[in-house]
């Protein structure tokens, strides 16, 4: 029997990149309001809490055998109760370097989880990497990732037909990204006018390019705040601010928060950060 291939399988797999910020068991009380640029599945244990979906106006019960998927660029309010347990995860499902599969979305969802199996998952990341426990870990992973469905509207065929002429671009603006970053540059880097770069932009993605240039930012400032130990003058020099003043005012902008709240109210890895109080 001849060997047939099927290459949009392995053209698929090569085109969707799961990036994967936190993988944590969280266990804390806790009452807050903030947006996030990447999405986020909690998947609860034990306990009770609360998600308000401020953008779509709903609200979701925290509850055990049960997760919620959290898409990205939503304003949330959440309610942890004591004795919440959940495993929390936050990533990004990407085509193009900053262009996720959920940007669209402006719904959460919940569905159940299998608490044998997320008890197995706990275990695994709370232990020493292990080989096995990574491939199963990975697996259960994709398993819930994959059950949930993309926006309306979405096509990865078509989103697979930009790379050819926004893949180059999108990846000189994730290695120069910066407040310096100009319209007027990724403009000279395409080869056209500003005019029609923005106007092309704006009708392939559905966002101008000056918004995704911010929402860019923003979103490597948060990756700095959650898992570096950079302090906000330090986060605000590296990105090019003019000042960290004006870092933090464009930060509270796209997140409703200063770096430091967004920081503090936001469990991660455990840094020796020095920060002024209120910045």
């Amino acid at each position: 029997m001849p060997l047939t291939e099927e290459p949009q399988w392995r053209a698929m797999h090569n085109m969707v990149r799961l990036e994967l910020h936190q993988l944590a068991f969280a266990d804390f009380a806790w009452q807050g309001r903030n947006t996030h640029f990447f999405n986020r599945l909690f998947l609860v244990l034990a306990g009770e809490g609360e998600v308000r979906n401020h953008t779509g106006g709903e609200r979701l019960a925290l509850r055990p055998g049960f997760g919620v998927f959290l898409p990205e660029g939503l304003d949330l309010g959440f309610e942890f109760r004591p004795g919440l347990r959940f495993l929390s995860c936050h990533f990004n499902l990407s085509v193009l370097p900053g262009v996720d599969l959920f940007g669209q979305e402006r719904h959460c969802r919940e569905f159940p989880v299998d608490p044998g199996a997320l008890e197995r998952i706990i275990g695994n990341i709370t232990s020493p990497p292990e080989w096995r426990a990574f491939g199963e870990t990975e697996a259960f992973l994709w398993s819930v990732i994959g059950h949930l469905p993309l926006p309306a509207g979405t096509r990865l065929a078509e989103l697979a037909g930009l790379a050819g002429r926004y893949g180059g671009l999108l990846g000189y603006i994730r290695e120069h990204l910066s407040a310096r970053l100009t319209i007027d540059r990724l403009a000279e880097v395409a080869g056209l006018s500003r005019g029609r770069l923005s106007r092309n932009f704006s009708r392939d993605f559905s966002m101008p390019l000056k918004s995704f240039l911010q929402k860019e930012l923003a979103a490597q400032a948060s990756r700095y705040l959650l898992g570096s130990p950079l302090s906000v003058r330090e986060i605000a020099e590296r990105l090019e601010f003019s000042s960290e003043y004006y870092f933090s005012n464009f930060f509270r902008r796209c997140t409703g928060t200063t770096p430091t709240a967004f920081r503090r109210s936001n469990p991660g890895p455990v840094f020796c950060r020095k920060e002024e109080p209120g910045r």
